[in-house]
Order: structure tokens, then C-alpha cells, then sequence
């Protein structure tokens, strides 16, 4: 018998976007079921489309199931992750040192169309019961755990979800994995381009990410002093909407101010269009207003923030949400059995069901707050 399957070891994916955080999650992970419970940790490189490819070797013949187990117990950490076609690779010690302080994900991340089909599910899941996993984690955002939750329903098999986004679009948890660290990444690009605002005294429009959440623009505009923020939740933006800010700024200037910064999140759709960049929407609408107004001189620039934002190393907070998300897991996986997501709720760490829904109410009621704070903190 296998000595690593003999353990019964714990399979983790990454699915979705990056975000900061998911490599410390990954380390803590292993090294919280290696250190406390003896219990290996097999990651899946590339996510659903690991696992996948990996059903396609089995089921072309190129290995088998005992083979599959042998690969991974021979060619652990470093060796699996450069491996040609394998994408099981057990988690050693040594192949997750250092992670807490870097971005990315190593195991990296992939969509996966084909894990849609249900057949194509039904063999993986074959696959898995086969392999003898005793459950699998699953970080990502709404898509990964929409997915995540679908694996356990068709399987039985104990899944548990792990919050990882910088959208901070899931109603469930307070906090998702990235969340902290992407506002730290707008803080510092906000603070560069003030400096240039200053010097030639213009509005500067830059683009958040969020998909259809306005949390990561309005947190981030509280964080770096941005006077404005155009998020999703306040409806559309129309061209009254954008004379009336035209009109605040206009009247910031009057009382002295040089600069102004608006952040746009990616989802705000203008008179009931999604363009392709708010941004330079806003910015485009703005400068217009103004070459009718008392401050013809004030000018506009727009800047897509982009990637940037998923970048670098993780802030510290998202190192510690990390390890108290693994530490979630594993004591539902050890304990309870149950499976579901690992939330953070007014500052308490529990697994909550997949179909659990919070009360809608709770976070319209963070959202009105956080707007409350950034308007008497900016002035308008």
C-alpha cells in the first residue's frame, strides 16, 4: 500500500482569479495537516483543469490509479510542480516554504469549461473516490464555490470552500482572501498619481476592480483619501448624476482644492450601457462638463488600475485570514465532517452551509455605513 494514500490525504484546488493570500492559505494548509494531524495534502495544479487532464491520462491509459498514486508519493513538491502532465503533487514541507509572503497562486489557476459537463464531473468525482481522498478544499470566488458546492452534492464527497477574491462580491463572509491586500495596491497607486494631480491641478478617474460590487472602490477611496466613489450599488450613472459631481468638484475648487481622485468600480454601468471602461467614460463626461463651467482649465485623466491590483505580496491581514481559514477547514475536516465555506462574521471564524444566505439587510447596512464615513470624510 501506498504510504501516502494510506493517510487518506486532503486534495486542494485553486480555481478563478488570483488573489493575494491564496499562497499563505496553500502553505497553511499543508502545514497544518502535516504538523497537527498527520494528514497529507495533495495539491491540483491548475485547479478543475488539473483534475480534468488528470482523468484523461487515466482514461487513455497512460497511467492508472496505482500508477497516479506512485507519481505523486515519488516526485513530491518541487519535483510534481515541474513534472511534464503531472498535476497531482503532494505538498511537502518543503515545497510550501516561504509562500506567506508571496502573491500568485504556485499551484496556479485555470478556468475549466469542461468541468461544467455533467459527465465529465461524474468521471472526476469516480476518479477521486478511487484515489481515496478524505476530502478536497476548494479556494476561489463565487464560480469556485458555486462548483465547489456542486461536487459535494453529486459526490458526498466532504468539500469545504475557501473564500478568495478581491471583489469582496461574497454575501457570506465579511472578508475573502485578497480583499486587504488589492486596497493596500490601490492605496499605493492613489498616493503616486495624487502627486502628478497636484502638479497640473486635474481630476483624476481611476478604475477599480469589484465586478458588480462597489466594497473594494468605496474601502479603498476611505484608505487613500480619494475624494469620490462611483461604485455599483448606487444605480446608474447618468448624465445628471455626472453633472452633479461635475458640479462638486467645480465647487472643491472654488474652496481652494488643486486635485481631485474618483474611483470608478469596474461594474458601474452609464445610462444603462456596460461599457468596456468606466474610467474613461466618467472621465471623458467630466471633461465636458467642465468646458462649460467657471473652471474651463481643469482637466481630466483616466487610468485603468488592472492587475496590478492582484499583485505583489499579501498584506499581513491576509496572511492571518489565511491561516485561521485553514484552520477552519481542518477542524471541520477532522471534527465535524460537514462541509461548506469558512466564513469571517463580525470578527467570528466559523464553516458555514453552501446554501446558507445572510440576511441581504446586514450588508446593505456595511455598504450605507462605509458611504456614511467616506462622505464626511472627504468633504462633499
Amino acid at each position: 500500500m501506498n504510504p501516502l494514500f494510506e493517510k487518506r490525504p486532503v486534495l486542494i484546488a485553486f480555481s478563478g482569479g488570483d488573489s493575494p493570500g491564496m499562497n499563505p492559505f496553500m502553505r497553511a494548509a499543508a502545514r497544518l495537516g502535516g504538523n497537527l494531524h498527520d494528514v497529507p495534502v495533495i495539491g491540483v495544479m491548475e485547479g478543475y483543469a488539473g483534475l480534468v487532464r488528470t482523468l484523461a491520462r487515466l482514461e487513455s491509459g497512460e497511467v492508472t490509479l496505482d500508477s497516479l498514486r506512485e507519481e505523486i508519493l515519488h516526485r513530491p513538491g518541487i519535483f510534481g510542480f515541474h513534472a511534464k502532465n503531472q498535476h497531482l503533487v503532494h505538498l511537502d514541507p518543503e515545497s510550501v516554504s516561504g509562500l506567506v509572503v508571496r502573491g500568485g497562486i504556485k499551484l496556479r489557476s485555470a478556468r475549466c469549461d469542461e468541468f461544467r459537463d455533467d459527465g465529465i464531473r461524474a468521471r472526476v468525482i469516480q476518479m477521486l473516490r478511487g484515489l481515496g481522498f478524505r476530502a478536497v478544499i476548494v479556494c476561489g470566488g463565487d464560480g469556485s464555490l458555486a462548483g465547489a458546492r456542486r461536487l459535494h452534492e453529486e459526490s458526498g464527497i466532504q468539500v469545504v470552500g475557501v473564500p478568495g477574491t478581491i471583489d469582496n462580491d461574497l454575501p457570506v463572509t465579511d472578508w475573502a482572501l485578497g480583499v486587504q491586500s488589492a486596497i493596500e495596491n490601490i492605496l499605493q497607486e492613489v498616493t503616486k498619481i495624487k502627486d502628478t494631480a497636484r502638479s497640473h491641478r486635474r481630476v483624476m478617474v481611476l478604475e477599480t476592480m469589484g465586478r458588480g460590487c462597489g466594497e473594494l472602490a468605496l474601502l479603498s477611496a476611505i484608505a487613500s483619501g480619494a475624494e469620490y466613489a462611483i461604485i455599483p450599488e448606487d444605480g446608474f450613472l447618468s448624465g445628471d448624476r455626472i453633472r452633479k459631481l461635475a458640479g462638486e468638484i467645480e465647487q472643491s475648487h472654488a474652496r481652494g482644492r488643486t486635485h481631485s481622485i474618483v474611483l470608478v468600480a469596474e461594474g458601474v454601468r452609464m445610462d444603462r450601457h456596460k461599457w468596456e471602461s468606466p474610467a474613461w467614460m466618467v472621465a471623458m463626461r467630466l471633461g465636458e462638463c467642465f468646458k462649460h463651467g467657471p473652471f474651463k482649465e481643469i482637466e481630466t485623466r483616466a487610468t485603468v488600475l488592472g492587475y496590478v491590483q492582484r499583485g505583489g505580496s499579501p498584506a499581513a491581514f491576509d496572511g492571518i485570514l489565511a491561516a485561521e481559514f485553514a484552520g477552519t477547514a481542518w477542524q471541520a475536516i477532522m471534527g465535524t465532517g460537514a462541509s461548506g465555506v469558512t466564513v469571517v462574521r463580525n470578527g467570528g471564524h466559523k464553516l458555514a452551509p453552501f446554501d446558507w444566505q445572510p440576511d441581504s439587510l446586514e450588508r446593505a447596512a456595511r455598504l450605507q455605513k462605509l458611504r456614511e464615513t467616506h462622505r464626511a470624510l472627504s468633504g462633499y
